[in-house]
């Protein structure tokens, strides 16, 4: 037994450092066992920051590319988000640095929001939902979990989405002049600047014009994907936006047009985020060859909100879903925000009250996947 004085017959091993974004779930109960983790806000970090850092922890408002890790030590990035395209997955690899991201992690948050943003417009429309098509521009993960619950509540649902349509992953989509000429059009699709099915500019001045007078167009999948000139003009529908061209500086005359306006936080239920952090773990423990426990479903939070969705959208569901997404209160802080520059966007989305994703029945009765 070492007495005091003695020296340690051995020195502890040596976490690797980490930098990570404030806003990431729960980093302490995760990451923290396995590395020693600095914060710093997402939007703000600079080379700089990273230090001896060797494992970098992001979401979606952090660039990752050369101008940021070129000479430093990481060796491993991790974005707790559903998309990559802040990510220079191309460079990375290049520079055999591992990369990570969470995909699906909060799909069905997302889904439940673009939900609760098309009722509140609806509302504000002095529209019924179930009496709209809707049209889902993207068959992935969001929309796939969308199109469930919409099926649930009975409104009549297109889907478009050509990848998937040539590999015959989807055998009745619709072409996307068929698609925007429905009622309400809902955008669900990464944003790609290359490649044949690249979104950048996705919707423009052609399929504005294709969409009908007094339609909405709902955006929660990223801003870019809608041309900001051709937004700008389009005067003929009705906003839905929690993503926004140019973010996070939000144009005035755009956030006053808006039906509905919220802040990029569609996906931000508690579950998701916290479900983005563990996939990125897990995916770090098996790069830095650590056993990972799988990431399974929890338990529902105690205070999450069950509804039964089968007995169709009378006002009382309405505003039930409207409440348990908390859409009209994150609509109402933005709008009385005043100028929206990027610290004022950041501390919205910072402020955001927290949510749990709602509980949902289906036919078997079943709750939601």
């Amino acid at each position: 037994m070492a007495r005091p004085g003695d020296e340690f017959p051995f020195e502890p091993p040596q976490l690797m450092k980490a930098l990570a974004d404030e806003q990431m779930s729960d980093l302490a109960g995760t990451f923290g066992r396995h590395l020693e983790v600095r914060t710093r806000p997402g939007r703000s970090i600079t080379p700089d920051d990273l230090g001896d850092a060797e494992v970098l922890l992001v979401r979606s408002v952090t660039r990752v590319d050369a101008g940021l890790l070129e000479g430093s030590r990481v060796r491993f990035v991790g974005s707790a988000t559903i998309g990559t395209d802040h990510l220079d997955t191309d460079w990375l690899d290049a520079r055999g640095i591992a990369w990570a991201s969470a995909p699906g992690c909060n799909a069905e948050s997302a889904a439940q929001y673009t939900l609760g943003m098309m009722l509140l417009a609806c509302r504000r429309m002095d529209q019924r939902l179930d009496a709209q098509r809707v049209a889902l521009i993207g068959h992935g993960n969001v929309g796939r979990h969308l199109h469930r619950l919409l099926d649930r509540l009975g409104v009549t649902v297109t889907v478009c989405d050509p990848p998937l349509t040539e590999t015959g992953a989807l055998t009745d989509g619709a072409s996307h002049r068929e698609a925007f000429g429905c009622d309400i059009v809902s955008l669900h699709v990464p944003y790609t600047e290359t490649g044949l099915w690249a979104t950048a500019g996705l919707v423009g001045e052609e399929q504005f014009d294709w969409m009908p007078m007094g339609g909405l167009l709902v955006n929660t999948s990223r801003g870019g994907v809608v041309d900001r000139s051709a937004l700008n003009h389009a005067r003929h529908v009705h906003l839905a936006l929690d993503t926004w061209p140019g973010e996070p500086d939000i144009v005035p005359d755009l956030l006053a047009r808006a039906t509905v306006a919220t802040p990029h936080v569609a996906g931000y239920s508690v579950e998701g985020k916290l479900r983005g952090t563990r996939m990125v773990l897990e995916a770090f423990l098996r790069w830095s060859g650590q056993s990972a426990p799988p990431v399974g479903a929890d338990a529902p939070a105690t205070d999450a909100v069950a509804l039964d969705l089968s007995r169709g959208l009378d006002g009382s569901l309405t505003s039930a879903i409207i409440a348990a997404t908390k859409v009209e209160s994150d609509d109402a802080r933005m709008r009385s925000a005043g100028p929206i520059d990027a610290t004022q966007f950041d501390r919205l989305r910072r402020a955001h009250t927290p949510r749990h994703e709602f509980l949902w029945t289906r036919p078997d009765q079943s709750t939601n996947p």
